[in-house]
């Protein structure tokens, strides 16, 4: 009963899984292929934060990634932050998730605010006395980080890649 009742990673996973699926149906229905993956992260409480991660094939795809975004936020009213990244960013590694926020996003110009809509009553942030802009308990600002590189440069956004080194120079025991 404990380990269900959470706030484990346990309760989290099942918060979260059904989260993950719903958000993966409806953008494979409006935007096949578009989707690689999507993970509710266990910071969020399974509920609250969503990465998603897509393959951009054009410059169109640009706008659908934010697009994919906002959908997500509008499939789950719990949901308060979605990130976005490419393909070569492992959505379950949040150092890799980090990265790509860091080298792939802009405030001013990658980040999508949504102001005033319906959120989670329990999230202590949401409340009118926490910011007195909000008129009700549960209202909040969701957002969408676009932390994908844009396709007409990505090129730019590739990753260094290391050389390969045979290790038996200093460690001769080794095998592969």
């Amino acid at each position: 009963m404990q380990t269900l009742v959470g706030p484990g990673e346990e309760h989290v996973s099942l918060a979260g899984i059904p989260t993950e699926a719903a958000v993966m149906r409806m953008c494979e229905d409006e935007y096949p292929g578009f989707v690689l993956q999507t993970y509710a992260h266990s910071s969020g409480g399974g509920k609250f934060l969503q990465i998603i991660q897509v393959k951009k094939t054009s410059e169109f795809d640009d706008g659908r990634a934010r697009q994919v975004g906002v959908l997500a936020l509008g499939i789950h009213t719990e949901l308060k932050h979605v990130v976005v990244v490419d393909e070569d960013v492992d959505p379950f590694d949040t150092e890799d998730v980090l990265w790509a926020m860091t080298t792939r996003f802009q405030a001013d110009k990658d980040l999508v605010v949504l102001p005033g809509v319906a959120g989670h009553v329990l999230d202590p942030s949401q409340t009118p006395q926490y910011n007195p802009a909000l008129p009700a308990k549960g209202v909040t600002a969701k957002m969408v980080y676009d932390a994908t590189r844009p396709y007409g440069l990505r090129e730019m956004f590739t990753r260094a890649k290391f050389r390969d080194v045979d290790p038996r120079s200093w460690y001769p025991s080794y095998r592969e």
